[in-house]
């Protein structure tokens, strides 16, 4: 499969409009500008855990050639499969109902009509899209990331900063903004080979995770900007009171991001029930998502983000590093729970505790105890063939 076919996921997660709600909530966070050394470690972080999960999607020698939910029996202890569907199920969800929440609050602006009534009706058209072809969904992805792109282009010009939305300035509250980035791609991170399988090689890959994350970083920019501009992190609103055909291409925009997610969600949902039918999955995720997004619930993006950014990355180390060590010819080896579990947890604990660093010592105890469990289990090296011994004369 041809990089090009899976495009439209990753630009589309790249350029939606929640990277713009980000950025402004990140000035808002700072006051002001913010500091360009977050973009690029948040940058970063999002690359290594694309590019270390969406790898073992890849076709062989490179890859397994297979989604998460065949994935996650060959790598993880068998109980460890169906929670984590679970869990997949219920961030996909939320995902839906933040970006469906997003469009039908842009569309009640343009239509005029009643905000729940909005979300209800653009999550039955989000659903519908999704029943297509994935040929026809992913060109549907492309041609509405195109309104995403619009759309930044708009924030800028009509929204202009004041100042630059980037400083040079370093401040306590940037470790927060990496960990927001890390969280805004999390979900679609442990899913990656959801949407790598297939690719024939890493030059295929990286150019998708590019396409996911410079966007991402110029969005996030652009929406910094726009605070700087309005004061405001409802971008939606922002629109409305200088340019509201604006609106139109929030509301395109959101579908690319929104049909990743019914389709994902439906996918996890299979691993915990196997004989659900992909359509049911899809409308398990759309239902609960549409109820969220009559609710606003795209008001609550930080949190969420926070909250995605400590439960799901520490269980992507163990599985990119031991996707490596197969790669490498070594022998298969379920992941032991120690390596991920704690760590997610004492994130998840620290975050709700309203500990910012949370996230980012989950990831540092999962790569702890992933070195820990490499090292301990590392095979022995084989001895070397000598030379032939020489024939002792008689």
């Amino acid at each position: 499969m041809r990089w090009t076919s899976a495009a439209g996921a990753w630009l589309g997660l790249g350029a939606a409009p929640a990277a713009l709600i980000l950025g402004a909530a990140m000035a808002h966070r700072h006051g002001g500008a913010i500091p360009l050394l977050a973009v690029a470690g948040g940058t970063a972080l999002m690359a290594l855990l694309l590019f270390g999960q969406g790898s073992l999607g890849l076709r062989a020698p490179h890859g397994e050639d297979a989604a998460l939910t065949e994935l996650a029996p060959r790598y993880l202890p068998p109980w460890v499969v169906a929670p984590l569907g679970a869990i997949l199920s219920v961030a996909m969800i939320g995902w839906n109902g933040f970006n469906v929440g997003l469009g039908g609050a842009s569309l009640a602006k343009v239509s005029g009509l009643p905000g729940p009534f909005a979300a209800l009706t653009l999550a039955a058209v989000v659903l519908a899209a999704s029943f297509l072809p994935p040929k026809w969904n992913n060109r549907i992805a492309v041609a509405t990331t195109l309104a995403a792109l619009a759309l930044v282009a708009i924030c800028v010009l009509q929204l202009p900063p004041p100042a630059s939305p980037v400083s040079r300035s370093v401040s306590w509250l940037s470790a927060g903004d990496v960990v927001a980035m890390g969280g805004y791609i999390s979900v679609f991170a442990l899913r990656a080979p959801d949407f790598s399988r297939g690719l024939s090689s890493r030059l295929d890959l990286a150019k998708c995770v590019a396409l996911l994350v410079l966007p991402a970083a110029v969005v996030i920019a652009a929406g910094a900007g726009v605070w700087l501009r309005t004061g405001s992190t409802d971008v939606v609103s922002a629109l409305a009171g200088v340019a509201l055909y604006g609106n139109v291409f929030v509301t395109a925009a959101v579908f690319a991001p929104a049909l990743t997610t019914t389709f994902s969600g439906a996918l996890a949902l299979r691993s915990v029930w196997p004989q659900l039918s992909t359509r049911a999955g899809m409308l398990i995720v759309a239902v609960p998502g549409a109820v969220l997004a009559a609710f606003r619930f795209d008001r609550a993006l930080i949190q969420w983000l926070t909250l995605l950014a400590a439960t799901l990355p520490p269980l992507i180390i163990p599985m990119a590093v031991e996707g490596w060590r197969r790669r490498r010819g070594h022998p298969h080896r379920k992941i032991p729970m120690w390596t991920w579990l704690p760590a997610g947890l004492l994130a998840t604990a620290l975050t709700l505790a309203g500990s910012p660093s949370g996230p980012m010592l989950g990831i540092a105890t999962a790569a702890l105890a992933t070195l820990a469990w490499q090292t301990a289990h590392r095979a022995p090296a084989r001895p070397q063939p000598g030379p032939a011994p020489t024939p002792t004369p008689r």
